[in-house]
């Protein structure tokens, strides 16, 4: 392996530009995680919106993105929207075959976790009617 880092990253046919702290975190041992991505503020408002007015509820959503909760499955969904942590994979592959939406578009959308800031996550959830969710 080359001394030097690429600033570059293969990550499910699409090429991601890595800069500081990555899009993508990094795991205890230093192991690149590639299992979750941060989508921008107004386009994870949006794709989420998007999901619940097709599954009919947040919880539904949940369940449909594979969460088991007995009690609440939307809490996940909800924590990803709130922007408090990031889009798992596997989750969102699930959600983008759900609303029948390409991933490789989605994935246009991942940025860095610095910019997924609560002024950026209220002012988008504002945006598209989503105020009750706007954490106090």
């Amino acid at each position: 392996m080359p001394e030097t880092f690429d600033s570059t990253l293969l990550y499910l046919g699409m090429r991601l530009n890595i800069m500081g702290d990555l899009a993508i975190s990094y795991r205890a041992r230093g192991i690149l995680d590639v299992d979750r991505v941060w989508l921008s503020s107004g386009f994870r408002v949006q794709l989420i919106k998007m999901g619940i007015e097709k599954a009919g509820s947040v919880n539904e959503l949940g369940r449909r993105m594979g969460y088991r909760s007995r009690v609440h499955p939307g809490w996940g969904v909800v924590q990803i929207m709130q922007g408090k942590q990031a889009f798992p994979v596997s989750r969102l592959k699930l959600l983008a075959e759900f609303l029948e939406y390409p991933l490789d578009d989605i994935l246009q959308y991942v940025t860095h976790p610095n910019r997924v800031t609560p002024e950026s996550t209220r002012s988008a959830l504002a945006m598209y009617g989503l105020s009750g969710y706007i954490p106090r």
